[in-house]
This record gives structure tokens, C-alpha cells and sequence, in this order.
């Protein structure tokens, strides 16, 4: 027969881990155009973090650049849940023994943030979930990742302070990994300490 109707013999087609990490490329490419477009960039910030991830023997120094998305529900003097958007680049440093690799990080994410703003001291929880790009899958013999497209899950507690609250100091914990794209996953667990600066 010419034409063979039969779907069991047609070749199943599966996306390949290069096709997700091709999307995050793009999504991140068109991300600043997005915040460009929602009426951001205001309220900037500036954020230098140090986490560590002793399972893996990773450590990392982050920075983050932010801005308020200009949405926020809530009392403004009171509990008030805002959005911000957030573009992180982190150098990854290797301490292990078993032929140790060092990465580079970009990712980006929105964050809730839930803060209760009656005092000068304000104390806030924040949680957010975004996507990374590695510039490598392995930091070592016992640490592989598979695919340089991953995803990020946050919570984190914090507190502003100072003039205006421009000061912010908090912990983040953070997971990274790729959701079962493809296996190995072993996924990487940062406990991370941090200042932020808004200006």
C-alpha cells in the first residue's frame, strides 16, 4: 500500500532535552522585552548571595538584579503580597575531590513576596519557581546533571531595613534540577544567605 495508515508504525516523537533547553533560551531571551512591556523596572535592585550545597560539595556566589513587576494585593501599610521580577547570574565552585568542574548559572523567575509592612523593620516571606541554563551538566565524577536546562524552585524569609526599607538581608533555600527531563537527576539543594539593595 502506498500509504500505511497504521499508527503503531509510525516512529514515536519525543522531545528531546535539546528542544527544552532551545525553549528556555528563547523564553529567556524574550523575558526583559516582557518586563520591558508590564510597565517595570521600577523600584531596581541589586542582590549578592553565597550558598552552599554540602550534598554535592558545591558552593556558589549569586547576584541578582530585580525589579517590581507594579503588582501587589493587599493593605499597603499592612500584609501585602507584591511581584517582582528577578534575573540571576551564579558561578558554581567545585570542592570535590572526584575531578572537581566549575559552572556558570543564568536563570530567571517571578517572586512572590509576602511582607508585613506596619514597622520601619519589615519581615517578609518569598517564594518563587524559574528556569536555569548551565554551562555545564557535571561538577564532578560523583555529581552529573544530564541537562544544562534546568528548572528552580525557591522559599526563602527575609527582613528590609533602613531608609525606605532599601536594605534586605534573608535566606533562600533553593532547589535546582530538571524535573525528569532525563535521568541522571540528582538535582542540586543550596542554602543561601543574602543582601539586597533597592534603589
Amino acid at each position: 500500500m502506498p500509504f500505511d495508515d497504521n499508527p503503531l508504525a509510525r516512529p514515536s516523537r519525543r522531545p528531546s532535552p535539546s528542544r527544552h533547553a532551545a525553549r528556555a533560551l528563547r523564553w529567556l531571551a524574550a523575558l526583559p522585552l516582557l518586563i520591558a512591556g508590564s510597565a517595570a523596572w521600577a523600584d531596581p535592585t541589586v542582590q549578592i548571595g553565597y550558598g552552599t550545597d554540602s550534598r554535592t560539595d558545591v558552593r556558589k556566589v549569586d547576584i541578582a538584579f530585580g525589579w517590581d513587576s507594579g503588582f501587589g494585593w493587599g493593605d499597603p501599610m499592612g500584609l501585602r503580597l507584591g511581584l517582582s521580577w528577578e534575573l540571576n547570574v551564579a558561578r558554581w565552585d567545585s570542592t570535590s575531590d572526584a575531578n572537581p568542574r566549575n559552572l556558570w548559572e543564568i536563570g530567571a523567575q517571578p517572586v512572590f513576596r509576602l511582607a508585613w509592612q506596619r514597622h520601619r523593620w519589615v519581615p517578609f516571606l518569598e517564594a518563587s519557581i524559574g528556569v536555569r541554563l548551565m554551562s555545564g551538566t557535571r561538577t564532578s565524577d560523583n555529581h552529573t546533571m544530564s541537562t544544562a536546562f534546568q528548572f528552580s524552585d525557591m522559599a526563602g524569609v527575609g527582613i528590609a531595613f533602613g531608609k525606605d526599607q532599601r536594605f534586605a538581608i534573608g535566606y533562600r533555600y533553593q532547589h535546582i534540577s530538571n524535573a525528569g527531563i532525563k535521568k541522571p537527576n540528582p538535582g542540586s539543594d543550596f542554602h543561601t544567605a543574602y543582601l539586597r539593595y533597592r534603589f
